[in-house]
């Protein structure tokens, strides 16, 4: 009982919000926090293995855990001191004996990297800093799997991958991928080598494939999935062909695949070209300023399952809304009425495709951007206290439904979106609001913030926090 002094925790499954659109899970009070400092990142951490949830809020000065079980009921907290000041972009985490919680860190360029590991169980929280281990090595991207960390890391001077394992402790292993026997071509169809493709000025985007990502987050030429405890990469630099490498974590073994592209007869400099995966089949899409072609691939067998085609002189026969453009200088949201214009526009920038799977159909979103100048921040406008870049950086690595969810709510794309059965049938009907949807309507008819969005099982979870109550609530929204 001595946990409610410090801790209200108050439990409101079933209570709905606005036409049943979303559920108020929880409300945590942060009660361990004495400082009136802003809060600088809130970092939630969903244990896989047994859904508990782990939430750190961190101020100028402190860190504050509160363990959740899967009910939303308090199972332990701890207050600690250990930071550093350099280390400020959140890489991931790993989780032992579920009452130990790890996370990563780096320096803003990426060379030298701390953990911290706060136990629940012993009240302690202990830090260990590190480095890759050769200087020519270079960080490619991160990811956490059935609750273990790994660095994806790249060395061009020996043209060699590598993946860090860690113990226990923190300690980092170093695994050489062995990359004999694979060819890599660059755009122009050229042999190249894997760090050439891999080491760009750009960050990787990190995927999952069942969030409802935007055509600026599946538009990137390069990509990165986590399936099954096996990290596959996408490269779709060149037109013809897409490159899939695979590395199974497991064994730490990798292999690599090639696919070919629809539209093989015209030349790459006509056409725009890109691919999605989800569950076990390729996306592939290819569009001119005369017409796209879709083409749906069984990754394993390289079969075509299903093809999808639309010309400039016709309508889209399979598409369920309008063709939509949203963002830019002059309109906010605007229909457009010809598919000529649709394939104008997309080619003029980068094309994607984006799926996901709900219950027994398919949400395909097909379209294209233009790639708009910044500042380097992320156009988040989101938290209270949070640094923008900081939390674009945080959700860059380590929480794709955050960052998916940013880039969702700035989308300036001209896209289509349609329904298809499990056969990828095209089905008519009307396309339901999504969770992002839900999220951004809730967001903008409350005065409040939101500070956090992250997945859990099949849901994801928006936390809005309360400086004057120093309180997070917790909000489920679904898809459909």
């Amino acid at each position: 009982m001595k946990k409610n002094i410090f801790l209200t925790f108050l439990l409101f499954i079933g209570l709905s919000l606005s036409a049943k659109s979303q559920e108020k899970l929880a409300i945590l009070k942060n009660s361990l926090k004495t400082s009136v400092s802003d809060i600088k990142d809130v970092i939630p951490i969903v244990n896989y293995l047994n859904d508990d949830i782990a939430l750190f809020i961190a101020d100028a000065k402190n860190v504050y855990g509160y363990l959740m079980d899967k009910n939303f009921t308090l199972k332990n907290q701890l207050s600690s001191i250990e930071k550093r000041r350099k280390y400020k972009l959140l890489l991931g985490n790993s989780i032992f004996n579920n009452n130990d919680y790890r996370i990563f860190l780096s320096n803003k360029r990426k060379d030298k990297f701390i953990s911290i590991n706060f136990s629940f169980t012993n009240q302690k929280s202990s830090l260990k800093e590190f480095t890759l281990a050769h200087p020519s090595e270079k960080f490619i991207q991160s990811v956490t799997s059935k609750n273990q960390f790994y660095i994806i890391a790249m060395s061009e001077k020996y043209n060699s991958l590598y993946v860090y394992t860690f113990n226990n402790e923190g300690f980092p292993k170093r695994n050489r991928i062995d990359l004999n026997g694979f060819g890599f071509f660059n755009y122009k169809g050229n042999n190249s080598t894997l760090s050439k493709i891999l080491m760009s000025s750009s960050i990787i985007k990190k995927i999952e494939e069942n969030i409802p990502n935007s055509i600026e987050t599946t538009g990137d030429s390069r990509k990165m999935y986590l399936k099954d405890h096996t990290i596959l990469f996408t490269f779709d630099q060149n037109s013809e062909q897409t490159q899939t490498l695979t590395i199974d974590l497991n064994s730490l073994k990798a292999s690599v695949k090639r696919f070919d592209k629809p539209l093989q007869q015209i030349k790459r400099n006509k056409k725009k070209t890109n691919t999605y995966i989800n569950g076990n089949n390729l996306f592939s899409l290819a569009t001119t300023k005369n017409l796209f072609v879709l083409n749906i691939i069984d990754l394993k067998t390289k079969k075509l399952i299903k093809e999808f085609v639309a010309t400039k002189e016709e309508k889209i026969p399979f598409k369920n809304t309008p063709i939509i453009q949203e963002g830019g200088f002059y309109s906010h949201y605007r229909e457009l009425e010809k598919t000529k214009k649709f394939l104008r526009k997309i080619n003029a920038g980068k094309v994607g495709v984006s799926i996901q799977k709900y219950n027994n159909y398919y949400h395909m979103t097909i379209g294209g951007y233009i790639e708009q100048r910044s500042s380097g921040m992320m156009p988040m406008g989101m938290g209270i206290g949070i640094p923008i870049a900081s939390f674009g950086n945080v959700s860059l690595f380590f929480n794709p439904a955050q960052f998916a969810y940013s880039s969702y709510l700035n989308t300036k794309s001209i896209r289509i979106e349609s329904l298809l059965d499990l056969d990828f049938n095209h089905q008519k009907g009307k396309i339901k609001d999504n969770a992002f949807d839900k999220m951004k309507a809730y967001s903008r008819n409350g005065s409040k913030v939101t500070d956090i969005v992250f997945k859990y099982k099949d849901f994801f979870i928006q936390g809005i926090y309360s400086i004057s109550s120093k309180e997070y609530h917790f909000i489920k929204f679904t898809s459909y």
